[in-house]
């Protein structure tokens, strides 16, 4: 069943075919909440090379539980069971929904803030999942459409079903490759995008399924010391509360019974991963926090998020 419930729960993290052509369903805005229903799934018929719709995938879980249609049968059956525990208000499968919503309408409010009041026209977005459901490619054109945009996943499924959308999307590219290895990802990105000029590094869901034995900075510095002065670095990550609460009990032991080896950090650890760099207001906040239209509705599972600039 996807691997235990570790697999169904990654989408925090933040895939001869008949060619069905459509833009990549999202809202463009970049502000999933608004989406009504719950549009229909993909045919297995129609199932892009390299993607088997019959084996769970958690982009597409993720696709399916904002509210898209780039998800199979298989992967709808696994979202609807397999979170029935999720903590919260609400709960279950609804409150994964709130969770992810604050999760990506953030991701499209800073991608936003970046192309309009900064001026940003290239980003590159690591571990990011399918670009649909208001994506970074499709949250930046909402503001300018000039923007070029590249996406890098290591899952060679979701990268496949990634490129079959992107394919009649100029300026955009999908890469199969790992953010833990920036050398590379940052060579073959430079095809699409001007590594001379400022870049939007986008790690939404990504540095919490590193451990400081991974060495989470050192991965950031390598990335940052390959774009210029100007370029920003945006990211979320699970949060951990300063002091020992009943909250951080309870998410200790959610990710111990969804199998899930994640290293929660506190406010402060998030913010040393901005070190030297200018933390654009207001500063590491949970989701629903960061320049917020309105603050109505349920509120999510605590998830920080940031945007610095690099001198």
């Amino acid at each position: 069943m996807l691997g235990t419930l570790k697999e169904a729960r990654a989408p925090f993290r933040r895939h001869a075919v008949v060619r069905q052509r459509r833009e990549p369903n999202a809202a463009a805005s970049g502000d999933c909440s608004s989406q009504k229903g719950q549009p229909t799934m993909m045919d297995v018929k129609h199932a892009p090379a390299g993607v088997n719709p019959m084996i769970p995938n958690t982009a597409r879980i993720m696709d399916y539980l904002l509210g898209g249609s780039d998800y199979f049968e298989p992967d709808r059956t696994i979202a609807d069971n397999a979170f029935v525990n999720w903590p919260g208000d609400p709960g279950g499968a609804d409150g994964v929904r709130v969770d992810l919503h604050a999760a990506r309408d953030a991701l499209g409010r800073i991608v936003g803030y970046l192309a309009g009041e900064c001026g940003i026209r290239q980003f590159l977005d690591l571990a990011s999942g399918l670009p649909t459901m208001g994506n970074t490619h499709l949250a930046a054109r909402a503001v300018a459409p000039d923007c070029r945009v590249v996406y890098v996943d290591n899952n060679a499924s979701v990268a496949a079903h990634g490129q079959f959308l992107l394919a009649d999307v100029p300026g955009t590219a999908y890469l199969q490759g790992d953010f833990r290895n920036p050398k590379d990802v940052l060579s073959r990105a430079a095809a699409t995008l001007d590594l001379s000029r400022p870049v939007g590094l986008i790690l939404f869901g990504v540095l919490h399924f590193l451990d400081d034995s991974d060495s989470p900075q050192q991965m950031l510095d390598d990335l940052l010391a390959a774009v210029p002065s100007g370029s920003y670095l945006a990211l979320s990550h699970f949060a951990k509360d300063e002091g020992d609460t009943a909250l951080n009990a309870m998410l200790t032991e959610m990710d111990k019974q969804t199998g899930d080896s994640v290293t929660r950090r506190t406010r402060s650890q998030v913010e040393r991963f901005f070190d030297g760099m200018d933390i654009v207001e207001p500063g590491v906040v949970e989701t629903q926090l960061w320049r917020p239209p309105n603050q109505n509705g349920p509120k999510p599972l605590p998830m920080w998020c940031g945007l610095a600039r690099q001198r």
